[in-house]
């Protein structure tokens, strides 16, 4: 998600003495300095404002339309978070009070939602620039069912094949200058610069990816060169890029196009938001102004740690990590109601996607003391813990899904509780998990006993997974039994 608010390194909190980045009074001082300076200037955005910071928690999304427009965006395509509010917390908070243009080519609307969303978003939007008309096409994540809550009325069609109707039929109105803007991740946007005939440049996001010439200004460790260049299937060199995340990067491209609407040049670096740029007063004023309302809500107290709570990508996709553990095993203690003399409760297991987990809790700041915002900041998506009944060989495959592309930080690897598995890596996805064990529940003093395919097991689980979220589609399509849980946050 997007924030208004500057962060630190790691995309939390900003602390006092540490070096803090972006944030949208950083960015408006930078976007202004760049008009001034440049003719031509195209402001876009990938997507994804939604969701991440206890600003998305409590405004919804009007904080982000706010903000885009006090900045000027010109177009911005439709991300996967922007759904994870329905389709309603769509249109209301945000597309009815942004001011710049929404684009997605690949999104369709059946005959129940079409007339409600006409008008706030088009599959592209032609911007006169200096003399010349430039065409931006939009694209969406086509996992953004699996991945957030767009409801049964919205099809995710194939992003290719849409673009390159509309790519059509832009240069069939004799558009010669298309940027493909859109949220679905780097391997995507690189196919669509390979395969889309007629898309002269992609600016892409969902990944996060960082891209950059020469050394890295901060922690980031580039995937390749800023921009990088795909050789297209028509003979074409059509650059791609992405600017990382968090608002921590702005990525600044310089496309310059022949007569024929070619690219004849591309250069640029993602400019670091850091402290050398500084916070628009005004907008700085207006964030404070915002924050008033924010600071009761999210300044209630919770709880306390006396140790680092590891919830870093690098850690909670990679290994066990004990925020996911404690996340798992408060799911469990918050089950624990129904023990007799047969069991010692009803449930015992508890699987979590890492993706869920988005942030760290630093023990040395204010003494521990978890609040509502640290809550939010760390499980920011919402959703409920629900329980649910699966076959042992159901769950088998869960685990084999969690490993079957183990190093790429992607977040459906699992956190858990009650469980005890060892992977291979080095062995053919879908045969990585060497032993399952599971804490038996049936019992008056639970141990560990080897997972049998055949028997049911009660695990608790985030709503995301069991609606086959992150693709864990064998649960959504073998689950026995499923009881909404309470809210993921409260618990």
């Amino acid at each position: 998600g997007d924030t208004m608010s500057e962060t630190g390194e790691d995309s939390g909190k900003c602390r006092a003495g540490q070096p803090c980045f972006g944030g949208v009074a950083r960015r408006f001082t930078k976007v202004s300095e760049i008009r001034k300076k440049e003719k031509n200037v195209l402001f876009l955005d990938a997507g994804d404002q939604f969701q991440g910071t206890v600003w998305f928690n409590y405004y919804k999304g009007a904080e982000a339309a706010h903000f885009m427009n006090k900045l000027g965006y010109d177009v911005m395509a439709l991300g996967n978070h922007e759904f994870d509010n329905g389709v309603d917390g769509l249109i209301h908070p945000f597309l009815q009070k942004v001011n710049c243009s929404v684009v997605s080519a690949n999104i369709k609307a059946d005959h129940t939602l079409a007339a409600n969303l006409s008008g706030y978003f088009q599959p592209y939007k032609v911007l006169s620039v200096g003399s010349e008309n430039v065409a931006v096409v939009g694209y969406t994540t086509a996992e953004t069912p699996f991945l957030s809550a767009p409801g049964q009325h919205l099809n995710f069609e194939d992003e290719v094949e849409s673009l390159q109707i509309q790519v059509d039929k832009l240069q069939t109105l004799g558009y010669n200058k298309i940027i493909a803007l859109g949220h679905s991740g780097f391997h995507v946007d690189r196919d669509i610069a390979k395969r889309v005939r007629g898309v002269d440049v992609v600016v892409g996001g969902h990944t996060n990816t960082f891209l950059y010439n020469g050394k890295p200004p901060s922690t980031e460790v580039p995937a390749g060169p800023y921009p990088f260049m795909v050789s297209s299937d028509d003979g074409r060199k059509v650059p791609v890029v992405q600017a990382y995340a968090f608002g921590k990067y702005l990525g600044y491209l310089k496309i310059t196009f022949d007569v024929s609407g070619n690219v004849i040049k591309a250069s640029g670096n993602p400019i670091l938001m850091d402290n050398s740029i500084r916070q628009d007063p005004d907008v700085l004023a207006d964030i404070e102004n915002w924050e008033k309302d924010l600071a009761h809500y999210s300044s209630q107290y919770v709880g306390q740690t006396l140790v680092y709570l590891n919830g870093t990508f690098e850690e909670c996709r990679f290994r066990e990590c004990n925020l996911g553990n404690l996340i798992c095993d408060a799911m469990i203690y918050h089950n624990l109601k129904y023990s007799n003399e047969q069991q010692w409760n009803h449930v015992g297991l508890c699987m979590l996607n890492s993706g869920a987990i988005r942030t760290a809790i630093d023990e040395r700041y204010k003494n521990g003391s978890i609040t509502i915002e640290e809550i939010l900041t760390v499980l920011p998506f919402g959703g409920t813990f629900d329980l649910v009944q699966i076959k042992g060989s159901t769950m088998k495959k869960a685990f084999e899904h969690s490993i079957h592309r183990y190093g790429s930080k992607s977040g459906e690897f699992l956190q858990m509780s009650g469980i005890h598995v060892v992977y291979d890596v080095s062995k053919p996805v879908n045969q990585r998990v060497v032993s399952l064990s599971v804490l038996c529940t049936k019992c008056r003093v639970p141990k560990y006993e080897p997972l049998d395919p055949q028997k049911t097991y009660t695990v608790v689980m985030p709503s995301y997974i069991v609606a086959g979220g992150d693709s864990f589609t064998m649960i959504k399509e073998e689950l026995l039994k499923h009881n909404t849980g309470g809210h993921l946050r409260i618990v």
